[in-house]
């Protein structure tokens, strides 16, 4: 963003020969995820009331004009985010307003395939989403978990009907945030005002908190 307006122009640069690509996206969001090639990425677009509100799928080498739509946000209210599980198999779709929240997610290695929809949103709910193994773990307020909480779902069929619990609610331990490492599940916390980071085995469940 050389303006200020934060409108953000994307290029690209191969880091091998340390030279710039023609490859240039104009008025972004700034937000990326490549696909699992490094052939491709997805980018956001910002409509003209600065709305972060459509994704688009670019391959290199090609002009922006070409760039095919993967997905739109109707919902004026409604703003757009991109990022990928730390698996790197799911690119993420968030779209949120202020109390609420929904996620799409696209394999990473199959980036024309149709966004597959987490579940559908619900006034005043949230969750964000996470992956490991064939399990998606989700990090919600869903079912009066006013901290949050973390529940579980195939990855095959990840609709709310198919939620098991994880990391039970706790009146006054607030669930802010959640990682996915090859063994262990991580989530932040805040509990009496003081955060910690709680590590937990998937293989056992048993975890320790720094």
């Amino acid at each position: 963003d050389e303006s200020g307006a934060e409108y953000f122009t994307l290029r690209v640069r191969d880091l091998a020969e340390g030279r710039d690509l023609d490859d240039t996206v104009e008025a972004t969001s700034g937000d990326t995820a490549w696909t699992a090639d490094g052939e491709a990425f997805f980018y956001i677009r910002v409509d003209d009331a600065h709305r972060p509100s459509k994704v688009f799928l670019h391959r290199l080498g090609t002009p922006s004009s070409e760039d095919s739509l993967v997905y739109e946000e109707t919902d004026p209210g409604f703003f757009v985010g991109l990022g990928k599980t730390l698996s790197g198999r799911f690119v993420v779709i968030s779209v949120h307003d202020h109390q609420t929240s929904e996620v799409h997610l696209i394999e990473a290695a199959d980036p024309t395939s149709p966004p597959r929809l987490v579940a559908p949103r619900v006034t005043a709910e949230e969750y964000d989403v996470e992956h490991g193994g064939d399990r998606l773990f989700i990090l919600t307020n869903h079912g009066g978990a006013e901290d949050f909480r973390v529940v579980t779902a195939p990855v095959a069929a990840p609709g709310r009907e198919n939620w098991q619990p994880w990391v039970d609610h706790v009146a006054g331990r607030l669930i802010l945030s959640q990682s996915l490492l090859a063994h262990h599940h991580v989530r932040l916390e805040r509990v009496e005002g003081l955060p910690r980071i709680v590590v937990r085995r998937l293989a056992d469940g048993d975890e320790h908190a720094i």
